[in-house]
Order: structure tokens, then C-alpha cells, then sequence
């Protein structure tokens, strides 16, 4: 780690060709980053202090050419261990990951969402108030297509399970940015490309933003700018106390370059407004976005005006109407991430290749954007680890745990509930699906849930004039459900498994 000078401004992984994407606050205020080392062989997680000195770190991979292990967040649960998202090739194919740590930098658990042959990735993992997790990925090969997915993983790494949000035909090319866990549900930013009203050629993007119940379901989305001509990339948002949500990423001005915006959209999905945060920009955009108070927010971006480049930190009213920007250290890349600090500071982090070779620049400033002073005052860190952490290099072993979540759509015999022999006169067999597939086609993206764990569905057997005449609630661990038959009348009874409210599977049995 080095200082550039007595300001705030540290940089890493200097001879490392490092790039930083997430840094976080941890329980200690110390800090922790998660990037990736030597063009993405290794995730490189490591830990300051407060003012910016190296604690430890660790490296996550293989190490070996042509296999990368690249994050893209990392976040502190609420045990105050730490979980990763990103993507690794180490098993074969372009592969979403998530990894849980302990509070000793310790894996506890890794998952890696293979469909062969197709290039997924991870963008982002957040952990529920109930302590699941979810993880938002792109471009898993589904059908119907979809480059959105959001996964739900309990708190040992089994996989609960995970949404797809279909690509209307006239739609197509959705990036996912992020996840917001709100306490309704869940908000996912996404940019869209969508035509301009009264056309059918869909080559414009917009912001893209679908809110869910708390499996998944889509609630609204709304694709903002769709009727009054606003252009931009997305890329984070913030919940108000007041319920609504903000916005940073850029607008589009044709035919003269982008600029960093705000965007404001209501709790239940009714587009409010944008605000330009400056003007005569060619290129430039926000890559985060944090309330410093109710009225007030801050955010990291970028532009270029005459041929110059900035980076810097914004300070707006909640109508983006600008209070301050505090110019910093430009680099030769964007700032990716911020966090905010528990006394009301910001550390962003972001990568400069001046010189040939990749780094990380770190910038701390405080409430009034000025960059921070050095703590004198003694912190301790790590103090829920048993032991000093000691820093070392991770290959993980992730091979025992893949799930093929391509599987219900390339197989669906999976998703069947089989009964046999039929015809039949005595005892029967009734085979449980493997997923549970629940359809959602309300509004303009319909979902579709897939279940991998389940507490419990219902197996019910109706004869031709729907009088009920069996029933039994069937647990996961359920596999088979043998059942005697050679009372019932003879005729053709229609065997249902439903799940919650909605029918999962069905088949017809005669009995004769």
C-alpha cells in the first residue's frame, strides 16, 4: 500500500495488474475490497485499517493461465462473516460463483452455478433480513431466454431458488448492474434496450427496473424513459426513508454525449423524474450512489468536457440539484464502488494503468467531501476471529456442490410428477418431480420460480366429478408416495401437486 500524499488517497496491488470492484465498511471500520490480481486469476480480498494500512489479504484461485477467479461484491452477513459473487472458468465454462467466508476469512461454503457450454456470470449478492442470500446473475441459458436471474440460497449454500425474467420479443439485451433487498421484496436495476414510442426497433437503452415479492414474483417494472425520450445506463440505487428509490448511472443526450444522472422512481413503480447532474458533458456517468441524510445525497462519477477528464464526488438535494463537487484524483478508469462509514464519511475505490500496469486507488473524504484526516486513536480489528488472520492463497473447492440450474429446461422430465403402473387396480407409485416450477405471467415480464428446496407441497387425487378423494402433504425428502387403490371405484382420477396456491404437477390415473 502507498500514499499518494498527506490526503486521503492510498493505492494497491501495485505489479499486481489489480482492478478493485466492491469495497465495504466491516464491523471494526476497518475496510475491506474485493478485485481481482494477474488479468483475473486470483479474487483478491484485502483488509485495512481505518486510515488505509494493509491488515491482510487472500488470494481466491487457481493461479493457472487461461482459469480466472473474478468478483464483482462482496458484502458482510450478519454473522459477520463476509459472502463473494463473481464468475471463475474453473470448472469448464464462464460460471456464476458465490463463496461464504466466516469472520476469519475462512471459506465456509462455495457454489458454482454451471451450465456448460454458456457464459454466465455473477454481478451481485446481497444477504435477506432473514439471512438467505441472494444472488443476481446474467445470460444463464433458460427457456424461455432471459439475461436476468436472481437465485436465493439458504444459510448453509443449498439453493432455495431461482427467477427468470423472460425477454419480450421486441425487448432485448438486458445487463443486470444490482439487487436492493427492500423489506417488501426486491428491487433489480437493469438497463433495457426499448424503441422510442411509435416505433418498433428497439436499438435505444433506458433504465430497466423490476421489483419483486420476497420469492422472486415480479411486482411492476417499469422501463423509465419509455414515453418521454430519456436514454441511459443504470447502475445502483438507494431506498429513501420516505420508500422511494434512487438512481445514479447517465443520460443519453443525442447527438451530444452523456452525462452523470439521477433518477428517481416511486415506491410502487411510477416514474417520477431525472436531473442532469451537469451539462456540455461528451462521455460520463455515476457508479454509486449513498444517502449522507435524509435530504442529502452523495455520489462517485466521472466525465469528460473539452478533451479532459474528471472524477469526482457529488453532493445533491434528493432533485439532484448539485450542493458540491469535490474534484479527485483522476485515474485512467472509472471509481466503481463507495461505501459509506459509520461517522458519515465515504471511501471509493477505482483503477489507474498509468505506468504500464494495473492498480487500485483508494479516496476517503469526509461528510463536506474534503478528503479525511488520519485517526490518531487506537482501533481493534478482526476481534470475532479466535486467531490472527494470516494472509494466503485460496483454491477452492467447489466441485461437490455444482447445481445445474439449466436442468428443469433442458430436462423437463425433472418437473413431472409420474404415477405408474397405469392402468391400475391395486397398489400405485406416485414419482415427486425433482423442482417445483410455479408460473408467474402477470405484467409485461412474466417469472417463472423454480424450486429447489421446499418445506412442503400437497398431493391430492379428484375423481371426474372433482369430489376430493385422497390427500396427503409430501415433504422434499419425499421421493416416492406408494398408495393402495383397489377400493376406489373404477374410472379416470386426476392426481394434482399443488405448492402454496398454485398446481406444480398433475397426471391422470385409470383405475380399472
Amino acid at each position: 500500500m502507498h500514499s499518494v500524499c498527506q490526503n486521503w488517497v492510498k493505492i494497491y496491488g501495485i505489479d499486481l495488474n489489480a482492478n478493485a470492484y466492491y469495497v465495504i465498511e466491516t464491523y471494526d471500520h476497518g475496510y475491506i475490497t474485493a478485485a481481482q490480481i494477474q488479468y483475473g486469476k486470483y479474487t483478491w480480498i484485502y483488509k485495512t485499517d481505518i486510515n488505509g494500512n494493509l491488515l491482510w489479504d487472500k488470494k481466491i484461485g487457481t493461479g493457472l493461465e487461461n482459469l480466472f477467479f473474478s468478483p464483482m461484491n462482496i458484502e458482510q452477513t450478519l454473522d459477520n462473516g463476509y459472502v463473494i459473487a463473481g464468475s471463475t472458468s474453473k470448472y469448464g465454462s464462464y460460471d456464476a460463483f458465490i463463496i461464504k467466508m466466516n469472520s476469519c476469512a475462512e471459506i465456509e461454503w462455495c457454489k458454482v452455478l454451471i451450465t456448460p457450454s454458456n457464459f454466465d456470470e455473477g454481478f451481485r449478492v446481497k444477504q435477506t433480513p432473514q439471512g438467505d442470500y441472494l444472488l443476481l446473475g446474467g445470460y444463464f441459458a433458460t427457456n424461455p431466454a432471459s439475461n436476468v436471474s436472481l437465485f436465493k440460497f439458504n444459510t448453509s449454500g443449498d439453493l432455495v431458488w431461482h427467477q427468470f425474467y423472460p425477454l419480450d420479443s421486441i425487448y432485448y439485451q438486458d445487463e443486470p448492474y444490482d439487487v436492493l433487498v427492500d423489506n417488501d421484496g426486491y428491487l433489480i436495476v437493469t438497463d433495457r434496450y426499448f424503441p422510442d414510442p411509435g416505433t418498433i426497433s428497439p436499438d435505444i437503452i433506458r433504465h430497466h427496473f423490476i421489483k419483486t415479492d420476497t420469492a422472486g414474483n415480479q411486482q411492476w417494472e417499469l422501463i423509465y424513459g419509455a414515453t418521454n425520450y430519456f436514454y441511459g445506463w443504470p447502475w445502483t440505487a438507494k431506498k429513501s426513508i420516505s420508500g422511494n428509490y434512487y438512481d445514479a448511472g447517465n443520460q443519453i443526450i443525442p447527438d451530444s454525449g452523456y452525462t452523470p444522472s439521477l433518477v428517481k422512481v416511486l415506491h410502487d413503480g411510477t416514474q417520477s423524474y431525472h436531473k442532469s447532474l451537469l451539462s456540455g458533458t461528451s462521455y460520463g456517468g455515476l457508479s454509486s450512489i449513498d444517502f449522507l441524510y435524509d435530504s442529502l445525497l452523495v455520489m462517485v462519477g466521472g466525465w469528460t468536457l473539452n478533451d479532459t477528464t474528471y472524477d469526482a464526488f457529488f453532493k445533491t438535494d434528493t432533485l439532484g440539484n448539485v450542493k458540491k463537487i469535490k474534484k479527485i484524483f483522476h485515474i485512467s478508469s472509472s471509481y466503481t464502488n463507495t461505501a459509506k462509514t459509520f461517522d458519515n464519511k465515504f471511501i471509493t475505490i477505482g483503477n489507474d494503468a498509468t505506468g504500464g500496469s494495473w492498480k487500485i486507488y483508494a479516496v476517503k473524504v469526509n461528510s463536506n467531501l474534503e478528503y479525511d484526516s488520519i485517526y490518531s486513536q487506537p482501533f481493534t480489528y478482526d476481534s470475532l476471529c479466535p486467531h490472527p488472520i494470516v494472509s494466503s492463497t485460496i483454491n477452492p473447492d467447489c466441485s461437490n456442490v455444482y447445481v445445474g440450474v439449466e436442468e428443469p429446461f433442458t430436462n423437463p422430465e425433472t418437473t413431472r410428477m409420474k404415477v405408474y403402473p397405469n392402468p391400475a387396480r391395486g397398489d400405485i407409485t406416485i414419482e415427486m418431480p425433482r423442482y417445483l416450477v410455479v408460473s408467474n405471467n402477470a405484467g409485461a415480464v412474466p417469472s417463472t420460480t423454480v424450486y429447489h428446496l421446499w418445506g412442503s407441497s400437497m398431493l391430492e387425487a379428484y375423481d371426474l366429478s372433482g369430489k376430493k378423494v385422497f390427500e396427503k402433504p409430501v415433504t422434499r425428502s419425499e421421493k416416492e408416495v406408494s398408495l393402495d387403490v383397489s377400493k376406489w371405484d373404477r374410472g379416470i382420477y386426476n392426481f394434482i401437486l399443488r405448492y402454496g396456491k398454485q398446481t406444480v404437477a398433475s397426471e391422470k390415473v385409470i383405475v380399472h
